[in-house]
């Protein structure tokens, strides 16, 4: 099981202060992923890359993005270690976003797990990206910088929207 082939990334990952997602959080990732078998991924925030190997584990495209030069070449790394394939972009996800929404990309899932304050920011073209029945997760939505963004997804007419209270806190937002 994937999980069990990341438990050196992870322990690395804490050792070194990477934010990364996580076992409790990654197994509920991988089972929405095995449920739902989204056939393309938007990550926005790369980090080591631990939660796109988790993300692409079941055979997913994955586009994933960060405005860190160094976690883009060890995502790539770790990516290539795990046998990963992925579109890994150096920059801004919210501006990727806009980019996609012009080039009319639409995505079955897409993972917010970047700035907090950005997350309000892209709801919109998040949403104008997904795929109908598509999923939005986002990751820290307990924190102060989501409270804004916690509160239009409980009530937007276009998403379902369940919060996961694992850690600091997940939501998943079906596309009505």
């Amino acid at each position: 099981m994937i999980l069990e082939q990341l438990k050196e990334l992870e322990q690395e990952s804490i050792k070194r202060k990477v934010p990364i997602i996580g076992p409790e959080k990654g197994r509920w990732i991988l089972d929405k992923i095995k449920q739902f078998k989204p056939k393309t991924i938007l990550e926005l925030g790369t980090a080591n890359g631990y939660s796109g190997i988790i993300l692409a584990s079941e055979g997913a495209i994955l586009t994933t993005i960060d405005t860190s030069p160094h976690a883009v070449q060890e995502a790539m790394a770790n990516f290539k270690k795990f046998n990963v394939t992925a579109q890994v972009i150096l920059g801004d996800g919210v501006k990727y976003v806009e980019e996609l929404l012009t080039e009319k990309a639409k995505f079955d899932l897409i993972l917010l797990d970047f700035a907090n304050k950005e997350y309000i920011h892209v709801l919109e073209n998040c949403i104008k990206i997904l795929s109908k029945n598509g999923i939005l997760i986002a990751d820290n939505i307990d924190l102060p910088g989501c409270k804004e963004f916690k509160e239009k997804i409980q009530v937007h007419p276009k998403l379902n929207t369940e919060i996961i209270k694992i850690g600091n806190g997940m939501s998943s937002s079906t596309f009505k």
